[in-house]
Parts: structure tokens; sequence; C-alpha cells
């Protein structure tokens, strides 16, 4: 008498069948909703210029808003700390080399690339000048004409090619806030900082700083000026690469384990390679002269011309906390718990704790970003719930990428055999069937029971198959919708995300946001009505987007699941 298949194992009815292999894996659709108007008009915008997926545009400007946000806001901490917490974000987005993605950060980070290039020539002209007053003094005179007149602070905030140990430095000598920011990711994750020399000291600095800002280094006597501790800094992240040059670091068991890639959101869209076709019409749409990314600018600048809270003795951050309302506390709160009950032995993020245990925090300085971009006095809930979106889409994208990076013999073996029990030759024999009966009479490669049990856990787990006692099995029926979802979307159809909403089981993420749909001006001083105009996604084929009419039919199907 054989005993119960891993009865813990149970599928709840109605949740749609994941992927078994690599290859089949969808990437995880882009949350539009989830940013603010004039984020979502520029987001629009580059994905029509610079022909990229909508989540690498949207990785792009919210790396820009953050490195705007994180000398203005702090995020608020859920556990009373008065002076809340840092708002700097970790950002890493895969994505082929020549397919876009420097041409989209380039529309990003436009007004933050060009007043670091004008701080840095009004820089250089100041060191000038005073060498040049100091160039006829020599010994004592040069020393007290000098310290009477030092050179100014490097002005530089962006970091393109570096290293951990240089930043550093310059952070410990009074930098206030930077960005390591790169389009290619793999000088980072695959460069000197990461080597096995000096890695553990290296992710020790970054997590460091991530959580609380803190730069420390040590140094022998004889190189004191290299010593030193600086409290209270800003790092943010945004880091673009390509997958094969990451490949190896993003599957370091330390990176991993301890924590630091956790501390990343990612996104890892599909390559657009073949389907970015261009008109003579197109080429009058200029990007430069777009009002969607003038827009854009104009806020950018906006806010850059706001003060920041640096204390000029000491270089340390302090700004204040955007606090959420009573309400943002809540749908903060329903997140964080529903990721929580995922992270369980048999939940959904089980292999994927580090992750997981970040994502609640995720949201919360994703929110701080959001509302200093709009302009907020105090995080409602709505602002809360898009922040919690992002964070959960990259909660995903990290599933999605380490699941098919695990997949192994036993998952090959999962995906022949669903086809087997699916095939024309077996599927009206099979729709359901016993553990036994698969162990006489199915294929020979799954008829050993310690061959067939671990299949079936993997079927189980990955909703393919359904049973509640581990003994009798049936084919999970909705596995014909997300069949029939990837097949339109390999013709080229955009109902495959649509299907699948439909079919899942997600209340927090698949939720309707009306407020969100609308794009209320969240801030009066924001030019919102003069560009509403604007709102139509693009049409392009690399992103086509659902009518109003197909929104408003999944959101009535979806509510009336509810």
């Amino acid at each position: 008498m054989n005993a119960p298949l891993m009865t813990e194992i149970q599928t709840p009815t109605g949740l749609a069948p994941k992927p078994l292999l690599p290859d089949t894996a969808l990437p995880t659709s882009y949350p539009w909703d989830a940013l603010p108007y004039v984020l979502r008009g520029a987001v629009e915008a580059i994905v029509e210029h610079a022909m990229v997926p909508a989540a690498i545009a949207g990785q792009c400007v919210i790396g820009g808003a953050t490195h705007l946000a994180q000398t203005r806001v702090n995020a608020w901490h859920p556990k009373g700390k008065p002076e809340g917490a840092l708002c700097s974000l970790f950002m890493l987005s895969l994505f082929d080399s020549g397919e876009g993605k420097s041409s989209a950060r380039e529309l990003a980070f436009k007004t933050i690339d060009e007043a670091e290039k004008d701080a840095r020539a009004r820089h250089r002209q100041a060191c000038a000048e005073i060498e040049t007053m100091a160039a006829g003094l020599k010994g004592k005179a040069r020393e007290e004409f000098l310290a009477a007149h030092p050179l100014p602070p490097d002005p530089k905030t962006q970091y393109s090619d570096a290293t951990f140990e240089p930043l550093v430095g310059d952070f410990i000598r009074g930098k206030a806030a930077a960005s390591w920011d790169t389009d290619e990711g793999g000088q980072m994750l695959g460069g000197h900082s990461l080597k096995a020399d000096t890695v553990a000291a290296t992710l020790g600095g970054l997590t460091t700083a991530f959580s609380s800002g803190k730069f420390e280094r040590t140094r022998s006597r004889g190189n004191l000026e290299g010593s030193g501790v600086a409290y209270n800094r800003r790092l943010s992240i945004h880091l673009m690469a390509q997958a094969v040059t990451v490949a190896e670091a993003l599957s370091n068991p330390l990176l991993v384990g301890q924590g630091f890639l956790a501390r990343f959101l990612l996104a890892a869209p599909d390559s657009l390679a073949g389907t970015c076709f261009i008109s003579v019409e197109s080429l009058q749409r200029k990007a430069y002269a777009d009002p969607r990314l003038q827009a854009y600018w104009s806020r950018c600048k906006e806010i850059a011309a706001s003060p920041e809270h640096i204390d000029p003795e000491t270089g340390e951050v302090a700004p204040p906390v955007l606090e959420p309302d009573a309400e943002a506390k809540q749908v903060w709160v329903d997140f964080r718990n529903e990721i929580e009950s995922e992270r369980g032995p048999l939940g959904m993020f089980a292999g994927l704790k580090p992750f997981a245990a970040r994502s609640a925090e995720q949201g919360l300085r994703l929110a701080a970003v959001l509302g200093c971009y709009e302009g907020v006095k105090q995080i409602d809930a709505d602002c809360m719930r898009r922040a919690c979106m992002l964070a959960r889409y990259s909660l995903d994208e990290w599933l999605r990428y380490i699941d098919a990076g695990a997949n192994g013999p036993e998952m090959k073996l999962a995906a022949e055999l669903m086809s087997w029990l699916r095939g024309h030759k077996h599927k009206a024999d099979w729709q359901e069937f016993h553990v036994n009966d698969l162990g006489k009479s199915g294929p020979p490669a799954v008829r050993s029971a310690k061959v067939r049990d671990k299949v079936l856990a993997v079927l189980l787990k990955h909703h393919h198959l359904l049973s509640s006692d581990g003994k009798q099995f049936k084919i999970n029926p909705l596995a014909e919708v997300a069949d029939s979802a990837e097949a339109q979307q390999l013709r080229g159809f955009a109902i495959a995300e649509d299907l699948r909403n439909v079919a899942e089981v997600a209340p927090f993420t698949r939720a309707v946001h009306p407020a969100s749909a609308a794009l209320p001006q969240t801030s009066a001083e924001l030019p919102h009505a003069e560009a509403k105009h604007l709102l139509g996604l693009p049409q392009n084929p690399q992103n086509p987007q659902f009518p109003a009419s197909a929104n408003a039919k999944s959101a009535q199907m979806w509510e009336m699941k509810l």
C-alpha cells in the first residue's frame, strides 16, 4: 500500500499553472498604472522613441526620480524611528546590448546629466581660478593662501565607471549623496569590487550603505587619509546589464544568501529584436520635442531646484519623513502580510525568502520616491498601493529569474510528462488518474516510485495538476487558459496577460484601482491637466496595449471573481 504523495503540497483549485521551463516563462507584465501621471507619460514616450520594453523605461525613470528624492525625503519607518528610513534604491535591469537601454537611460536622466555636467564645469573653473592666484606664491605663503581659499569640493554625484573603494573614500571626504549609475552593469557585478578577495567587504559595505547610509574604512597608520566613517549618506544604484555579463554573480550563493541581491529591484524583460519597426512617418516624431518628456524633464528640474537637506558642516543627509496616512499604512500592512504568508515552506516565495523579506521595505522606499516626485505632503493609500505594485513586480521578476536558473532534470521531466498526459493519444484517459496508475501505465521514465513522486510534486507545486489527497490527481482545467494565452502571445496578440490575470487568483497585485487608472492630479503644483490629452499608450508592435474597453471588461471579470 503506497503512502499518500506529499499531501502537504496541495494545489488550491483556481490557480493558473506556472511555466515549468525557462523558455516558457513569460516576463512579468510591467504595472503601468503604478506610475504617477508624469512619470507614466515619460515611460510611454521612452518606449516609443527608444523602442524598449516598458520595464526598462520604468526602471530608468524611477532611477532618475530616486536620484533626486534621496536627499529631499526620507521614507516612513514602521518601527517608529523618528528620522525615518532612507528612500535610496538599488535597481538592476537585464537587457541585451544594442537594444536601446542606453537610449532609454539617456532620456530618463537628461536633466540630471546636464546639471552634473554644468556643476563640474563650474567646479573646474573655480579650481582653476584659485590655482592661478596661488601660482605666484611659494612655501608658507602658498599654504596659507590655500588654507584661506580651499578648493571647492567635487560636485560629482554620478559614478558610471567606479569600484567601491574610491566611492567610500569620496563619502568619507564629505560627499553627501551619489548614484552608481551605469548601462554596463557587468562592470560592477562582474568587476573588481566583487572578486573573491574583496567580495565580503564590498557586500558588507554596500548592504550597510543601503540600510543606514553609513560608510566606513580602516587603513594602516601610514594611510590615515583613507580611514574614517561617514554617517547618513545616500547611495542609489541603477545598473543595466546584459544577462550573460552578470549571470555568474546572480547565481553566486554568497550574493543571494547574504541578502545583497535581495536589495535590488529587478526587471528582466524579453528582447524586442525583430519587432522594432519604423516608418517614414515615425521619423517625424522627435524624442526631445515630445511633450510627455518635456513635462517629465520640467518636473525633474523643479525638484532639483528645491532644497536638499544636507548639513554643510558634516555632509550628513537629514530630510523630513514623508509620512503615510492611516489608509496608506493599512495598504502597506496588507501587502507586507500577503508576502509574508507566501514565505513559508510551501509558499510561493519559499525559495526566495531574502527577496520576499525585503519587498515590504522596498514598497515604503518606492512610496517616498513617488510621493516626492508628485510633490505630496503625505502619502495616501493610492500612492502606497502603486508603490507596492512596483515592489511586487520586482519580486515576481526575481521569482521568474531564479526559478528559470534552477530548472533541473525533474523540471524537464515534469514538462514532458504534462505533454504526454495531454497528448491526443492519452488526453481522454488521463484527465484524472490515480498515482498507482501512473506507476503501472505511465511513461517508463516516471514509473519508478521515487522519480514519479518527485515529478508529481513538481507538477503540484506549479499547479499543472490538482490533488486533495496526494493519491488522486486531475489536470488543472486552467491549464487550457494559460496555454491559450501563451499561444496568443506568440502570435503577437496582446491578450496573453489579460487571460492570465483573469485566470490567476492574486487579489493584491491584480486589484483594479480606479483612482490610479484615472491618474489623478495628486499635487496641485504639477501640470497634469494640461497634458491629459497625451494619456493614450503608444501602440507599438513591441508594446501593444489594451483598449479601454478591454481593460474595463477585465476589471469587471476580476470584480466578479472577488
